[in-house]
């Protein structure tokens, strides 16, 4: 039914009767393969910066239609507090839905429940954008990343346009002023980020960008001599084949080409320059080292080459992995209000809402204490990402994951953005080489390990320690939530999704087991926020290595541009 606020709003505006609402079930949208998102905007600014739980309810009853067409996975995961809150609203509807005789002759039957069906996937795993804000704000290096960087990406088509792109719309005025003087020819057009619809970027779409420099080469020229191929001593029956067959055929595959190379000539021209020396401050970054050349390359950005939403990025990636003191953050507040105006000074509190910038009315002299930098070999992030086996580049954890993450990352960090590819060709066992082989996305590795486990122990052992880090799904709903004898379901006996060390010690510990290993490696993602074209990479990389198959899903595909840029927006 329609809000009752709808109806008066038509009704003071004196639409009423003459404009008709409907109210529609938003859907899952196939933008690739194994990929899906819902294209609801603003999810990440209204439900981690405002704190409106509101656009979770769409979520939610997506999820459960989801569940009604390929059944409800066996085991679910879920990680954070908005993917808890997802999972009992699911929880809540699909036990509103309980099969119930309804009275009367016409409706005298039983309504169908998700139960009947057994489950195509063997498990789901629900995850909040700000668990893994790394995977996000750290810059990658496949196609498909890097072209989110410089474009802007609606429902699947990404917008090609000659004059402008995220980096220049970005930076001040007079930085790019030069550049603006020259108008280009270009029309703007569009380029479908599906393989489904375009073989180029079905073939190189989650490749390491340095190698798709050199492929594309490759292909131009083997095109050029195929539009060489017309030659007078051709018959006339040749040459009318020619024309009517191949030409319009080889034209079509150069346009698209086109598109690509156009592509490739922006990232260069805007990224390539200075895109050693960023993916060196951000290794360091993640490895706690070189603290003093790290500050000091983010105030030369700030006064030099800012960045509206990039260099806030870089700070924000500082903060959530290493953490700004407080004379650190003046610095960079004053930094970046100097080149972009006092009016933004709100946003360092929406980005403390969202936990990544630091609580800026919380310096006080009474706790200059708490401000004095002690440096420490290991932060709570990388003590938390060694655990999980996230940081193949880190010197101090020699541990390996079950993709030679460990063996690869040191090879792969130091491939550049062009030109250079054996970063390209040893990193694609692992998947942190979506990130040069500095830092494996959670996503993939938490599906990694829930895949590998042996039994419900042996996956104590791996993630026990996450204590927010929820179970719940069929296998522990069975014979709990029993229709009551007059019909309906009573929502406060449902069974409360629990923590692995919580079940490793409670009565369901048999069924869990019997679960593993996984017969079929099947995993429905979806994460509340975003997800970004780098976790879809890894993920893909993971699906082929161990023989899995990953549908992955969210509410928007981002970049962590579009992160940064929500915010400031808010």
């Amino acid at each position: 039914s329609v809000l009752a606020s709808f109806e008066h709003l038509l009704e003071e505006e004196g639409l009423h009767g003459i404009v008709e609402l409907y109210n529609f079930q938003w859907d899952f949208l196939l933008l690739d393969e194994s990929l899906l998102s819902l294209e609801l905007p603003n999810v990440f600014a209204d439900v981690f910066v405002r704190k409106d739980t509101t656009p979770l309810g769409s979520i939610a009853q997506s999820v459960r239609i989801f569940n009604l067409v390929m059944g409800k996975p066996h085991l679910v995961f879920s990680l954070g507090e908005n993917a808890e809150k997802v999972l009992q609203m699911v929880q809540r509807m699909e036990a509103n839905k309980r099969p119930v005789v309804v009275a009367g002759k016409e409706h005298n039957k039983t309504v169908g429940t998700i139960g009947e069906k057994e489950p195509e996937y063997g498990a789901m795993l629900i995850l909040d954008r700000d668990r893994d804000y790394p995977a996000c704000l750290l810059t990658p290096v496949v196609y498909c990343g890097l072209l989110l960087e410089i474009q802007t990406l609606n429902s699947g088509s990404l917008v090609v346009d000659g004059d402008s792109n995220k980096i220049k719309c970005g930076k001040l005025g007079f930085l790019h002023q030069e550049h603006s003087t020259v108008p280009s020819n270009q029309e703007a057009t569009s380029l479908r980020m599906s393989g489904a619809q375009d073989m180029i970027y079905l073939e190189h779409r989650y490749r390491h960008f340095s190698e798709v420099i050199s492929l594309l080469s490759a292909q131009a020229k083997t095109l050029g001599l195929e539009g060489k191929a017309y030659s007078r001593e051709m018959k006339l029956h040749e040459m009318k084949d020619y024309v009517t067959n191949k030409l319009p055929k080889v034209a079509a595959a150069k346009k698209e080409l086109f598109k690509h190379l156009r592509l490739c000539e922006t990232i260069v021209e805007e990224i390539g320059a200075n895109f050693e020396k960023h993916q060196m401050i951000e290794e360091s970054i993640l490895t706690n080292t070189n603290r003093k050349q790290i500050m000091n390359y983010m105030l030369e950005l700030l006064s030099s080459d800012a960045h509206k939403y990039n260099t806030l990025r870089l700070i924000c990636l500082y903060h959530v992995t290493i953490g700004l003191t407080g004379e650190d953050m003046t610095k960079l507040m004053t930094g970046y209000l100097n080149a972009f105006g006092y009016r933004h000074l709100s946003l360092f509190h929406s980005l403390f809402q969202a936990r990544l910038f630091p609580d800026t009315t919380n310096l006080s002299k009474t706790k200059i204490l708490s401000q004095i930098s002690i440096p420490t070999l290991k932060t709570p992030f990388q003590i938390e990402a060694n655990k999980l086996k996230q940081l193949p580049t880190d010197s101090n954890d020699s541990g390996t994951t079950g993709t030679t993450a460990g063996s690869t990352g040191s090879t792969d960090r130091d491939a550049g953005l062009a030109g250079v590819t054996s970063g390209a060709s040893v990193g694609k066992s692992c998947p942190s080489y979506v990130f040069n082989g500095n830092y494996i996305p959670l996503i993939a590795q938490l599906t990694h390990m829930i895949f590998a486990a042996s039994s419900f122990d042996n996956l104590n052992t791996r993630l026990g320690h996450l204590e927010r880090l929820k179970v719940s799904g069929r296998v522990l709903e069975q014979g709990n939530n029993h229709p009551a004898q007059g019909g309906s379901v009573d929502t406060t006996t449902l069974l409360a999704p629990k923590t692995i060390k919580e079940l490793s010690a409670s009565s369901h510990k048999a069924a869990l087991n019997q679960l593993f290993p996984f017969k079929e490696k099947t995993m429905f993602i979806f994460v509340v926020g975003g997800i970004t074209y780098a976790e879809i990479a890894a993920c893909h990389l993971l699906e082929r290595t161990i023989g899995a198959k990953i549908v992955l899903s969210s509410d928007r595909i981002i970049a962590g541009h579009d992160l940064i840029e929500s915010v400031v927006n808010c």
